[in-house]
C-alpha cells in the first residue's frame, strides 16, 4: 500500500482478480456505476426527486462530485477524493449533508448487503444502485474492500477513526422480497418527449409543479403518443409498487386535452364572470396575511412546496 492510499478519503480495492489487467470496459463500467450511485444517495439526502433527469445541481456536485485520483494495477485499487468544496475550508452547516454523509450511507449499506440483511421501503433503489456497483466489481474480482478516512470524524467515533468494509461482489444474498402491488392514477402535463421506439415507448411529461416524470407507454398507445408530442395531455397511470416505493409507471391510457385555440393567449371567461358564476364573496380575504401566519419565513414556504411536489409525484 502507498503513502497516498494509506491517507486516502476513500478507496474501493478489488481482489482476487484474473491477473493481466482489468479490461477498460469493465473498469469503466465500475467508475460509472460508482459516480452515478454517489449522486443518487446525495439526491436522497437534499430531498430532491431521485428519478429527476437533466444537469446536475450545484448542490448535488456539492456532495458527490467524487474525483479518481489513481487507479493501481494487480489488486485493482480506486483512489478517490472528495468534491472539491468539502476541502476548501469550508465548514459544513448544522444538519446539511456533507460528501463524508454520501460516503458513510454506500459503505454502510454494502455492509448491509454482505450481511444478508434488508433495507428500508425509501431505501430501495440505493440498494439497487450500490448492488449494481458490486457485481461491476465482480467481472473484475470475486472480493473487494473499501476504506473510507472522514473528513470530520463521525457523530460517538475518535478522530483519525478509518472505516473498512469487506465483501464479496459474487453470489450476493438475495435480497427478501417486498409485497407486490398495483394502483391507477391520472396526471395531466405537457408532452415534451414521445419515443415510439420498438421494445420500448416512453413519454415524458412537464406536470404543473414543474417536475418531469418519463413513463412507459403501453403498446397498444403507440397511435396516441405520436400525436401527443408538445400537446398537453391526461395520462391514465399503472404504478407498480414493492411495498410503498414505485417500482414502474406504465401509461395505460392517454387523451389530448383541449386548448383554447391555436395563437390563443386570452382566456374563454375573465376572473369576474368566475366570481359570478360561482357566486364568491366580493371582498376577498388577504390571502398574503393568511400565509405569512402559516408559513413566517421563504424557507418555510420552500419546504412546503418541495412536500406538496413530492405528494402530487407519489399520488
Amino acid at each position: 500500500m502507498t503513502d497516498e492510499e494509506d491517507t486516502a478519503w476513500f478507496t474501493f480495492t478489488v481482489r482476487e482478480t484474473d491477473g493481466g489487467g482489468v479490461e477498460l470496459p469493465k473498469l469503466t463500467r465500475l467508475l460509472e456505476q460508482l459516480s452515478s450511485t454517489f449522486y443518487h444517495i446525495a439526491r436522497t439526502k437534499l430531498g430532491t426527486d431521485e428519478s429527476r433527469r437533466g444537469p446536475r445541481t450545484q448542490a448535488e456536485d456539492n456532495l458527490a462530485a467524487i474525483r479518481l485520483v489513481r487507479v493501481s494495477p494487480g489488486s485493482t485499487t480506486i483512489v478517490l477524493a472528495p468534491p472539491p468544496t468539502a476541502t476548501q475550508g469550508q465548514l459544513a452547516v448544522a444538519d446539511e449533508p456533507t460528501p463524508d454523509d454520501v460516503a458513510f450511507d454506500f459503505l454502510e449499506e454494502i455492509q448491509l448487503i454482505e450481511a444478508g440483511e434488508g433495507t428500508r421501503e425509501d431505501r430501495l433503489e440505493i440498494r439497487r444502485k450500490v448492488r449494481a456497483v458490486i457485481e461491476d466489481a465482480g467481472e473484475i474480482g470475486a472480493r473487494a474492500e473499501i476504506v473510507f478516512r472522514p473528513i470530520v470524524p463521525r457523530p460517538h467515533e475518535p478522530s483519525g477513526t478509518v472505516l473498512k468494509a469487506a465483501f464479496r461482489t459474487r453470489e450476493l444474498p438475495a435480497d427478501q422480497p417486498l409485497q407486490q402491488s398495483t394502483r391507477r392514477r391520472r396526471v395531466s402535463g405537457h408532452a415534451f418527449m414521445v419515443d415510439v421506439e420498438p421494445g420500448r415507448p416512453r413519454i415524458r411529461l412537464k406536470l404543473p409543479d414543474g417536475r418531469d416524470v418519463t413513463l412507459d407507454v403501453d403498446e397498444q398507445l403507440l397511435a396516441q403518443i405520436s400525436t401527443a408530442l408538445d400537446r398537453v395531455v391526461e395520462v391514465d397511470i399503472e404504478e407498480g409498487l414493492e411495498g410503498t416505493f414505485i417500482a414502474s409507471r406504465v401509461a395505460r391510457g392517454l387523451s389530448v386535452l383541449p386548448t383554447s385555440g391555436p395563437g390563443s393567449d386570452k382566456p374563454s371567461k375573465s376572473i369576474d364572470q368566475l366570481v359570478k358564476e360561482q357566486n364568491l364573496p366580493e371582498e376577498r380575504p388577504d390571502y398574503r396575511a393568511l400565509a405569512s401566519a402559516i408559513w413566517e419565513t421563504e424557507q418555510e414556504v420552500a419546504e412546503f412546496q418541495e412536500q406538496l411536489a413530492a405528494m402530487r409525484v407519489r399520488g
